[in-house]
């Protein structure tokens, strides 16, 4: 039963934070290492700036950079095309909110 309401309370300050105050831009790009990060490429090639909606993180799965979610889940990879809702806020970095969601392959592979 306490695991049930830990997942409970997971998911709803996920979703409480999004729906009530989550921009409606959509970013798309490909994800690239850069150091023990994560960035996210437009179709340029240049790195956007860019904050991971909260809970995801960037881990090593042997020596591939990936992004995981609140529950360590691997939800994407370098390389990956992704798409995320969220916005640019007064910091000039676009905010994601809501879930990662891997569209494709990075259109140079």
């Amino acid at each position: 039963m306490p695991l049930l309401a830990i997942l409970v309370a997971a998911l709803a300050g996920s979703s409480v934070g999004c729906t009530l105050g989550c921009p409606t831009a959509l970013a798309t790009g490909t994800l690239a290492a850069s150091g023990s990060d994560l960035v996210l490429l437009d179709d340029s090639g240049m790195a956007e700036p860019f904050v991971w909606p909260d809970g995801y993180g960037v881990r090593r799965d042997g020596d591939v950079l990936v992004l995981t979610d609140r529950f360590g889940t691997v939800k994407a990879r370098v390389g990956d095309r992704i798409e995320v809702g969220g916005g640019v806020s007064t910091d000039d970095r676009f905010h994601g909110c809501g879930d990662v969601v891997v569209v494709g392959p990075s259109p140079a592979t």
